[in-house]
């Protein structure tokens, strides 16, 4: 009789064992399969900007990786709090993915209220790119660096003018965060994207601004304006006379840089986020991808889930504070 009762606990202890394993089992087969479907690729801008170019590249390649069809889907709007309500209702499937903005973080302090929360509402997998502004100015001011511009700003309080793209952008922040850090009085003058700024800095109506690098390579190297400083912790590699914002002025913080992550709806499975994650660090070393965004002032920037966290929660402090001091709207 104990002999009996022993078997049948045994065979109950392994079906019991079995059953545990079951879901975990079939995570790891579905993880294995996947994709079996078309990806839908969500961009938060109007198709034909570089953002928009340098995410339907990653995207892509990333496809290729996977084995997958890529659909690009542009949600633009609201400064890309339209795409990041979008996806934040998606089902966690790995047939949702997100080219994510730094502006996933600003926004909740610029715009008061959003319909989703920037950790809890996604899961990171890994960053994609990241691009820094070059600070430009009209070729005729009297400077040749940017020491001595913030000498000539301070000598004239509120004679010059630096124009951004639009109010809260990155560029429009890296302004402020320039006028705040140096003690200068200035003009901010907003336009309605980068380039409408950049012409009215080479017709003289502002000064300066701090501009997409792709927006600004072909007005330095045409000699329409003068380059200054990048805004990444390194030189650019298609700028590299050009020094950092930090080796010119000599500061050891100053960085001010546009970024996308990619993410999904929140609630991925570790097995696919560790797969997706595994597939854009092997992008890392496409060299062909990598000199292809090269060439719009991006750099291809792929990571951990953590780093992407990491990179969250810097801007996220740094800007909302920025944001908050000078009362952005």
């Amino acid at each position: 009789m104990t002999i009996k009762k022993t078997g049948v606990r045994v065979v109950l202890a392994a079906a019991a064992a079995i059953a545990l394993a079951a879901p975990h089992l079939a995570i790891a087969q579905s993880a294995a399969a996947y994709p079996q479907d078309p990806i839908k690729f969500v961009v938060p801008y109007p198709a034909g900007g570089v953002s928009d170019v340098s995410s339907r590249a990653i995207a892509m390649a990333l496809g290729q990786k996977l084995g997958a069809n890529m659909v690009i889907e542009n949600k633009a709007g609201a400064a890309s709090t339209v795409a990041s309500t979008y996806v934040a209702g998606q089902k966690p499937n790995g047939y949702t993915l997100y080219a994510a903005p730094v502006s996933i973080v600003i926004n909740p302090a610029l715009q008061g209220a959003v319909s989703y929360k920037p950790y809890e509402s996604f899961t990171p997998i890994s960053m994609m790119m990241k691009a820094p502004f070059v600070l430009q100015t009209n070729k005729d001011l009297p400077v040749k660096n940017a020491k001595e511009l913030v000498e000539l700003i301070k000598k004239n309080p509120d004679k010059y003018a630096i124009g951004t793209s639009g109010v809260g952008s990155i560029n429009h922040l890296a302004a402020e965060y320039f006028i705040k850090q140096f003690g200068l009085k200035m003009v901010v003058a907003h336009y309605k994207g980068g380039m409408p700024a950049a012409q009215d800095m080479i017709g003289g109506q502002v000064q300066m601004m701090f501009s997409a690098a792709s927006e600004a390579m072909p007005f330095i190297s045409s000699g329409k304006t003068r380059g200054l400083a990048v805004t990444s912790m390194e030189r650019m590699s298609t700028l590299p006379d050009l020094p950092t914002m930090n080796q010119a002025l000599g500061t050891k913080d100053f960085e001010a840089t546009f970024w996308l992550a990619l993410m999904s709806p929140a609630g991925l499975d570790k097995a696919l986020q560790t797969k997706l994650t595994s597939a854009m660090q092997a992008l890392g070393q496409d060299a062909e991808l990598r000199q292809k965004l090269s060439q719009l002032g991006i750099e291809l920037n792929t990571s951990t889930p953590e780093v992407v966290t990491a990179n969250l929660k810097r801007d996220e402090a740094k800007w909302t504070t920025l944001i908050k001091d000078l009362n952005i709207k």
